[in-house]
């Protein structure tokens, strides 16, 4: 009895020893492979850090640096080997606002790397997808003519055959107010002039207030703008030269006195400035200078104009103003800014348009030669 006691004792041994080993075997086994695993994801890490520098120097570079499968572009990332390359598919829009298109750029980065358990090269092999988008800055229309001044600082007045019309001149869009304002006071101010107020119209309504009305992201685009290199500065004088075309939109910057020949048209982005200069004030006041468009005879703008300090806005003759018209003061607290005069006479018409908002997009866009990109998946 106790000699088989001890044999059955001595067999249990035995097999707890067999399962010790087992166990000690399964742990050496999943330490190797949560090693392997370990660097496998430092390697997938590499890879999308590869990707994310190469998006940076995608919109760096405005798209012209593109490595391909067959010329990819191979970088060390602490101490491992990628080669990266993109493919880009273009979304399906056509003519100037292309641009303003969702494309997607497709990123293969492959990273080569030895095994630690087995010593064997390996790769992977990520694939990221972004959806690439041109940043214009341009805030989308709210009516015809948009005032980002309180009611003190502007005087506004439309008389003779002068309009100023919220519905879509495309006739592919809904209608927008006439007129938008900051406050009530304004409203009060445009509405109790019957003259200007008959001028109005629109099934959006004639006039409409919103708080939020602001000029103040406006004036960053204006001074982004005016530092590119394609931005048109027009002169002082009779201009009679190219306004862009639909294909291709521009930025226009008018800082002096100007007249627009008869019968041209423009596209794109107007800016008429009022800056300051320092010279020959012994007051320590500004002296303005005055940027004002002399709008006579057959003009035509499709698009975005700004008036940003301008303090007279005078349109006489035939004019047409297609898109909106953003009116507003970069400070109205400085009082070197006169206040804005607003005077539409003769036969000028202000008309809300849709498509002329999506070329005014695309002519900062094409100016500021930029993307935004999302994110969409990232897989082997």
């Amino acid at each position: 009895m106790g000699r088989a006691m001890l044999i059955i004792a001595a067999g249990a041994i035995i097999a707890v020893g067999i399962l010790q080993v087992g166990v000690q075997s399964q742990r050496t086994g999943i330490a190797q492979n949560s090693a392997v695993d370990a660097y496998e994801v430092q390697i997938r890490n590499k890879a999308f850090t590869a990707a994310q520098v190469s998006m940076e120097r995608i919109n760096e570079s405005g798209g012209t640096w593109h490595p391909t499968s067959s010329s990819p572009w191979i970088q060390e990332i602490d101490g491992d080997s990628i080669s990266l390359y993109y493919d880009l598919k273009p979304s399906s829009g056509g003519g100037s606002y292309a641009i303003l298109e969702s494309d997607t750029v497709e990123i293969h980065a492959r990273s080569w790397y030895r095994d630690p358990i087995s010593n064997q090269v390996k790769d992977l092999n990520i694939i990221t997808s972004y959806v690439k988008e041109a940043l214009h800055f341009v805030p989308d229309f709210q009516s015809a003519i948009s005032i980002a001044a309180g009611y003190d600082h502007f005087n506004f007045s439309a008389q003779g055959s002068s309009m100023i019309t919220g519905d879509d001149n495309s006739g592919t869009c809904g209608s927008k107010p006439a007129v938008t304002v900051q406050d009530q006071e304004s409203y009060d101010a445009i509405s109790g002039d019957s003259g200007t107020y008959d001028q109005l119209e629109g099934e959006g309504g004639k006039i409409e207030v919103d708080s939020t009305l602001s000029y103040q992201p406006v004036d960053q685009l204006v001074a982004r703008l005016a530092q590119m290199d394609g931005v048109n500065k027009i002169p002082s004088g009779t201009y009679n030269e190219n306004l862009g075309s639909a294909d291709n939109p521009g930025v226009f910057f008018v800082e002096g006195d100007t007249k627009f020949a008869s019968n041209t048209e423009g596209f794109g982005i107007m800016v008429v400035r009022n800056y300051g200069t320092v010279e020959g004030d012994t007051t320590g006041l500004l002296d303005p200078v005055t940027g004002s468009l002399d709008l006579k005879g057959g003009f035509t703008f499709n698009g975005l104009v700004i008036f940003e300090n301008a303090y007279n806005m005078d349109g006489k003759g035939t004019v047409n103003i297609n898109g909106s018209v953003l009116v507003g003061k970069t400070d109205e607290d400085d009082p070197t800014i006169p206040d804005i005069d607003i005077e539409l006479n003769g036969n000028i018409t202000v008309s809300y348009d849709c498509q002329a908002e999506q070329t005014a997009k695309a002519a900062a866009a094409n100016m500021l030669n930029q993307n935004r990109y999302k994110r969409l998946s990232t897989y082997e």
